[in-house]
């Protein structure tokens, strides 16, 4: 019964194999087994399931891209768990969490967090197709629940599918390598997107950068750069940029006009190592991606980003850094930029917003009010304590942009519209249509 796991091997529990009483023997860490008899277990109540068939057998795991989780204990057919926190920052907490639960189809598996809630105002994510197709559980999914020593938990139950041979189970749906190669390979063919590496990673890894539309620079009236996941867990982000960039690519107005006069730089991974490994990105140690714009970079993407903007200068007309924003609560719960500190960018950003609130056509309602001006709720000078933001960045890389500014995109809910893959991608679709009109109505020249 002894074993003891890697960090990254899963993580198995075999009913009935201890010979302890039952619940004696849990599992804490990364598998190093813990006769926990003397530790009290949660109160019996709708969150812990006693396994009615010794036999049974299931299996939670993490390792495939993008995954995450600590399995703390395991007891019967209840099992307690927690995003795994590593290379984050002493002092603070993240709710990132992606794992796989292999199992006897139909039998539900009890999942418990302690202590910090990480399910959202939708509950988790669930996929029963390796990862490829996503779907929230919802709110009525979640039971809340307190252990005998009074920490609250919530629970939500894990199942596999009738017909399957695996569950995943996400804080919101994930964006991965393996998206972008999908979405590339339905537009391989188009003759306005050329697929490029920007730079490779720490661990190798190459770091996509995607032109399209005018990619005759002796023909473009200027490059647009779109960004995200400078914090590697804000996956919403990136279906967004997926969706501007069918824009850029559309057979319509704004998409000819795309073709015709402007080049899009999409960089979907800047923390690419971060996403693949499964890490949640925000405030990583010693600082995160969104924080290393300075003089001598950690990161090579940020490096390399910066290297690029100092080549095209004055060519560049746009740089729009998507993000999401904290789990939940008021400027957690819709779409909205982050205003400026500097007047004059500021001014460009409601232009900007205005448009976008105009020519929207997607379910994501986005409401230019809705802007964070400088100043009110966290947007703040004490937000930046270490290091410069991508923002502060090109504010000073491209003084003559039409357009700087960084977007937040809430994770699961809108103002009442659930945000999911569609529907984050049409937001995206709505950028692209609201940045051609921006830069037509600006003269688009350089």
């Amino acid at each position: 019964m002894m074993k003891s796991m890697s960090k990254r091997e899963s993580i198995r529990w075999i009913a009935g194999r201890c010979g302890r009483a039952a619940g004696a023997c849990g599992v804490i860490g990364w598998g190093a087994c813990l006769a926990a008899c003397a530790e009290p277990a949660l109160v019996p109540g709708p969150a812990q399931r006693e396994d009615p068939t010794p036999a049974a057998a299931f299996r939670i795991d993490a390792d495939y891209p993008g995954g995450n989780i600590v399995v703390e204990r395991i007891q019967g057919r209840t099992v307690w768990v927690a995003p795994d926190q590593r290379d984050t920052v002493p002092n603070q907490w993240w709710f990132y969490f992606s794992f796989r639960l292999r199992a006897p189809a139909q039998t539900p598996v009890a999942v418990v967090f302690t202590g910090r809630n990480p399910l959202g105002v939708r509950g988790p994510a669930v996929s029963i197709d390796g990862g490829a197709h996503w779907r929230w559980m919802g709110a009525g999914a979640v039971r809340s629940s307190r252990g005998a020593d009074g920490r609250p938990a919530w629970s939500f139950d894990a199942e596999v599918p009738a017909g399957a041979s695996e569950a995943r189970y996400a804080f919101c749906p994930p964006y991965l390598e393996s998206h972008l190669k999908a979405w590339l390979d339905r537009h391989r063919d188009h003759p306005n997107l050329a697929v490029e590496t920007l730079v490779r990673s720490r661990a190798g890894r190459p770091v996509e950068m995607l032109r399209a539309g005018c990619l005759d620079r002796s023909r473009s009236a200027g490059v647009v750069i779109v960004t995200s996941r400078h914090h590697c867990c804000e996956a919403m982000a990136t279906y967004a940029l997926e969706g501007c960039l069918e824009a850029v690519l559309a057979d319509d107005e704004a998409g000819r006009q795309w073709r015709k006069a402007w080049e899009l730089v999409a960089i979907p991974f800047m923390d690419k190592d971060g996403v693949e490994a499964g890490d949640q990105g925000k405030y990583r140690a010693p600082h995160d991606h969104n924080r290393d714009y300075i003089d001598a970079p950690l990161y090579p993407e940020v490096a390399a980003l910066m290297e690029r903007g100092r080549r095209w200068g004055d060519c560049v007309r746009v740089f729009l850094d998507l993000h999401c924003p904290h789990i939940r609560g008021e400027w957690n719960d819709r779409a909205y930029f982050v205003g400026s500190p500097e007047p004059e960018f500021w001014e460009r950003e409601k232009a900007f917003a205005a448009v976008l609130e105009r020519v929207q056509e997607g379910p994501i309602r986005f409401r230019a009010e809705d802007c964070l001006a400088y100043g009110l709720a966290w947007n703040r000078s004490g937000n930046d304590p270490a290091g410069r933001s991508s923002s502060a960045w090109a504010r000073s890389a491209f003084p003559r942009a039409a357009l700087v500014a960084s977007m937040e995109i809430a994770y699961a809910d809108a103002l009442g519209i659930e945000v999911n893959a569609e529907s984050a991608r049409a937001l995206g679709r709505d950028l692209g249509r609201a940045l051609a009109a921006y830069l037509a109505a600006a003269g688009g020249g350089r």
